[in-house]
């Protein structure tokens, strides 16, 4: 890819610049007054926000594979695929080249589109980096016939200490499926907190999450439209010391929550409907209790 040629068409002077990483992979960098991040074309993938968004020390930079950590996409299925086990898990979009549609800065941020094509699905994911970050995938079917996804913004989040968090809010309020025990459980009605391996579906509308981090002092909210399930994940230690692109301790840095329509929320698109997942997400300081 023609990196001068990118930045001519589509750098925001030293708000946007495009570059290429020693793996070959094309990256855009964002730096204004605002904030700092980072996204790559392959998977459209946010790497970076702030100090909001973890990403693996041991994260594999290589075409035709996906990253560990920050904002990959799951598309057009979650997990492994439901009747193929040979195709890749979560689908094709996270390792896919996509294409840049348009740059802007406005409103204080910085306004990126991309686009991908394939199997008569057309996306368009929208990056806005500001005083927030916004990220929001909308899916177009182009066939002649109703098709069916799953999709989910697999956000990582980075934290101070895993045994200082909880997930507090509208998730309170919703009852879950955990994939490792393969059963449903009612609403908790209280916060979210890990102490073992966690991979949960809580099945409902969830439009504000908050991860309430004591370590670092912060609270970080999570607001998502279009989702009709959220999946609550941390590896914990067996895990992490089973994948080889994730340290065998990070698992006390980071968690997923990550907005989606997965499983029995998946979603039915009609010929030439469309549908938008968003997730907002932003930070803010964690207020003490003075006496």
């Amino acid at each position: 890819m023609d990196i001068d040629a990118l930045n001519a068409r589509y750098g925001i002077g030293n708000d946007l610049v495009f570059g290429e990483h020693p793996s070959g992979l094309v990256y855009g960098k964002i730096q204004t007054n605002a904030c700092t991040g980072e996204f790559f074309l392959q998977g459209a993938h946010v790497t970076h926000y702030q100090d909001i968004l973890f990403m693996s020390s041991q994260a594999i930079y290589q075409q035709g594979k996906a990253l560990r950590g920050g904002i990959p996409i799951c598309f057009p299925w979650f997990n492994s695929h439901p009747s193929d086990s040979s195709l890749p898990a979560h689908g094709w979009a996270r390792t896919s080249q996509w294409q840049v549609l348009k740059t802007q800065s406005s409103d204080g941020g910085i306004h990126v589109e991309l686009g991908l094509s394939k199997d008569d699905f057309e996306l368009v994911y929208r990056i806005v980096m500001g005083p927030m970050l916004s990220v929001s995938l909308e899916v177009r079917n182009n066939a002649q016939v109703a098709r069916e996804y799953e999709v989910a913004l697999h956000s990582y989040f980075r934290i101070g200490d895993i045994d200082q968090v909880s997930v507090t809010g509208d998730l309170e309020r919703c009852g879950h499926y955990d994939q490792l025990t393969k059963l449903d459980y009612s609403p908790a009605q209280r916060p979210i907190r890990f102490s073992q391996e966690t991979d949960r579906i809580y099945y409902g509308k969830a439009p504000s999450t908050a991860i309430e981090d004591r370590f670092l002092g912060r609270f970080l909210r999570i607001e998502s439209e279009g989702s009709d399930s959220t999946v609550v994940w941390n590896p914990w230690i067996e895990k992490s010391r089973n994948m080889s692109d994730f340290g065998d301790e990070e698992y006390r840095q980071m968690c997923c929550i990550e907005t989606s329509n997965v499983r029995r929320a998946s979603l039915r698109l009609e010929p030439t409907e469309s549908r938008i997942t968003r997730v907002e997400i932003s930070s803010q300081p964690l207020r003490r209790n003075v006496s």
